[in-house]
């Protein structure tokens, strides 16, 4: 996943909802120079951001059951790296089930501020 410094991103982590299994834990954590960092976690007492260089900028989902996707907004060059979504479920025998996913996110600042279009700098002919 691609995203634009200061723009916004969606880090995709969906599953089917399937009946019996309820979501116990969600968690979200980064990996960047060999050091991993929790970001997110949701359990029966709420949602918790742990790191706090993404507090006011990440959120998941709420009301759509599957979609655990992470939303980073006003994105900064430190947030590329390989995101993990993990998922606990509870079957109904009690038994847990985790599922993991990773996600590489690279933020680039955009090339089209960075270097305008030469045409942006050529006078018309007439003022030459």
């Amino acid at each position: 996943v691609t995203g634009t410094w200061m723009g916004s991103t969606t880090v995709p982590c969906t599953y089917v909802p399937s009946e019996g299994f309820t979501q116990q834990t969600l968690s979200w954590s980064v990996e960047r120079d060999s050091s991993i960092s929790a970001i997110f976690r949701r359990d029966d007492s709420g949602d918790h951001i742990l790191l706090s260089k993404f507090r006011g900028r990440v959120s998941v989902p709420k009301q759509s059951p599957g979609n655990a996707s992470l939303l980073i907004e006003n994105l900064e060059m430190p947030d590329s790296g390989h995101y993990t979504c993990q998922v606990i479920w509870r079957s109904t025998d009690n038994s847990l089930i985790t599922k993991e996913v990773t996600t590489t996110v690279k933020v680039v600042k955009d090339t089209r501020e960075v270097n305008p279009p030469s045409s942006y700098w050529e006078l018309p002919s007439s003022l030459h």
